[in-house]
């Protein structure tokens, strides 16, 4: 009765709705009642207000799923697996991560450890937003500049970290 494509775009809005909800019936509890059912009330606005937040953040990345191979992060390693190859790269030795858009698809991460091991992963790829949320728990890979580079639509290679060894000479 409803197409697929309208059923995907509300559901990505459901965490906002989500939020967006508790916010209203936490208003309307602080506001109508005494003691401590306000407090509740103030209490499930704040929690409304967090998951508004981070259904609005996850609105902004680009959907994932399209492109070729499978992304999977476990206890601290983004794994790549496709028909044409993969590999894996720990986070605890992340030497070096950019984002490639000189392709006509979608953006390429270029990612490396401190071994030299590098790895490319299309940002469609399925389960590629967890890239993004990996590599936002180092401290050193600017979150903000990530998620602006995946939006930008322009052409280009933008480095996020540079921590290779560099040689003399």
């Amino acid at each position: 009765m409803i197409r697929p494509d309208a059923v995907l775009n509300i559901l990505r809005w459901r965490e906002v709705a989500v939020g967006a909800g508790a916010i209203g019936l936490g208003l309307w509890l602080a506001i109508a009642n005494y003691g401590i059912t306000r407090w509740i009330g103030v209490l499930l606005v704040l929690g409304g207000i967090a998951i508004a937040r981070e259904g609005a953040v996850r609105l902004l990345r680009p959907r994932d799923g399209d492109g070729a191979g499978i992304v999977d992060v476990t206890e601290r390693q983004i794994t790549y697996m496709s028909g044409t190859g993969g590999g894996a790269v720990s986070l605890d030795t992340l030497a070096f991560v950019a984002l490639d858009r000189s392709g006509a698809s979608a953006p390429v991460w270029d990612i490396a450890d401190e071994a030299g091991h590098r790895i490319q992963i299309p940002s469609d790829a399925a389960n590629g937003n967890a890239i993004l949320d990996a590599l936002a728990s180092d401290s050193r890979i600017d979150g903000g500049q990530a998620l602006s580079a995946l939006r930008d639509p322009g052409r280009g290679r933008v480095v996020l970290l540079d921590a290779t060894p560099k040689r003399l000479g």
